[in-house]
C-alpha cells in the first residue's frame, strides 16, 4: 500500500510502480517486508508442528496435529503398529518449534519418520525441538526415527523424554551425521544440544547429554571426542530381557564394522556406534535393529 505522498505511476491494468519521494522517509510495509529509506528488516517465516498420538490396545485413543507436524499410519502387517512421522516444512532451522507427543498404552507400537531429518543453516536462535513419550501397561514401544543430518550452521536444542512402566518395554535409537559425506560438506560450526531423560516407574533411570557448540570441528576430529567420525548412535533397550538381547547382539558388534560399545546394567541396554563413514555405518545401525527387534525394520527405511 503506497502512501499518499508517493507518485502512482499506471504502466498496465493489474500493474502499478510506487514511487516514493526520498524527503517523506515514510515507512511502508509490502508482503512482511518493512522498509524505511534504504534499511530492510525481513520477518522470516518460522515452521512450527505439534503432534499428539495416543494409542491404546487395537485402538487409537487421540491424533492431534498442526503446522507442518503430521503423523501417518500406513497399512502393514507387522507385529507392531507402525506410525510415520512427516515433518512438511523439509527441514529444521533457527527459530522453529516442534513438540511431538506420542503415548502407548498396552499395545506394541513403533514410530519412526518418513525420511532423514535435515538441520539448516541459520542466523537465528536455535530451533526447538521437544519429544515426549510414554509407555504404559505392558507396551512394546520402539522409537527408531532415521538419522538426522546437521548441516554446517545449524542451531538446534532438542530435548527426549521417555516415562515408562517396569511391565514395558522401549527401544530408543537417535543417529547424528555431521554433513553429506558425498558432497564433501564438512562441519566446522554448528549448535546442537541433545538432553534425553527416561523415567521409570516415576523414577530417573538413565540421563545423557550431547553439546556441540561453536568450532566443533576439533571436537569432531579429537580421538576422546568425536574420533573423526561422520556418523554418531546411540541406542538405549530398557526392559526386564536387557541381559538376554546383549548376549544376541554380542557376535555382531565384533563383526561390525563402525566402532561400536555396550554396557548393560540395571535392565538397560546401552550402545555406542560411530563410523568414518556415514554409508556403512546406517548398514551397521540396521543390521543391530533387526536383530534386537528380532524382526524387520519398518517398510519407509527400506526405501
Amino acid at each position: 500500500v503506497c502512501p499518499p505522498q508517493a507518485l502512482i505511476s499506471y504502466i498496465h491494468p493489474n500493474l502499478y510502480v510506487c514511487e516514493i519521494k526520498a524527503i517523506f522517509k515514510i515507512p511502508i510495509t509490502i508482503s512482511g517486508l518493512k522498509m524505511d529509506g534504504l534499511n530492510a528488516s525481513p520477518e522470516l517465516q518460522r515452521a512450527k508442528g505439534s503432534l499428539s498420538f495416543h494409542c491404546s490396545g487395537d485402538k487409537i485413543k487421540r491424533l492431534y496435529q498442526s503446522g507442518s507436524a503430521k503423523l501417518m499410519l500406513p497399512k502393514t502387517y507387522g507385529e507392531m503398529t507402525e506410525a510415520v512421522l512427516l515433518n512438511t516444512a523439509g527441514g529444521i532451522t533457527g527459530g522453529d518449534q516442534f513438540d511431538v507427543k506420542i503415548e502407548a498404552e498396552d499395545c506394541a507400537l513403533v514410530t519412526t519418520t518418513q525420511t532423514a531429518e535435515r538441520l539448516y543453516r541459520s542466523n537465528t536462535h536455535p530451533a526447538k525441538i521437544n519429544i515426549t513419550l510414554n509407555v504404559t501397561k505392558a507396551a512394546t514401544f520402539h522409537w527408531i526415527p532415521q538419522e538426522t543430518i546437521v548441516f554446517d550452521g545449524a542451531k538446534v536444542d532438542r530435548t527426549i523424554r521417555l516415562d515408562m512402566t517396569s511391565d514395558s518395554t522401549c527401544l530408543l535409537a537417535e543417529t547424528i551425521i555431521l554433513g553429506r559425506q558425498a558432497m564433501g560438506e564438512e562441519i566446522k560450526d554448528c549448535h546442537f544440544t541433545d538432553q534425553w531423560r527416561l523415567y521409570r516407574d516415576g523414577k530417573l533411570f538413565h540421563a545423557e547429554a550431547l553439546r556441540m557448540i561453536g568450532d566443533v570441528k576439533e571436537q569432531i576430529a579429537a580421538t576422546a571426542g568425536g574420533n573423526n567420525a561422520r556418523l554418531l548412535s546411540t541406542i538405549i533397550y530398557a526392559g526386564k530381557d536387557a541381559e538376554e538381547k546383549k548376549g544376541v547382539i554380542r557376535p555382531w558388534l565384533e563383526k561390525a564394522s563402525s566402532c561400536t560399545a555396550a554396557s548393560c546394567w540395571d535392565d538397560r541396554l546401552v550402545i555406542r556406534i560411530l563410523s568414518p563413514h556415514a554409508q556403512s555405518g546406517r548398514s551397521d545401525i540396521n543390521h543391530l535393529l533387526q536383530v534386537i527387534r528380532n524382526q524387520p525394520l519398518p517398510r519407509v527405511w527400506q526405501t
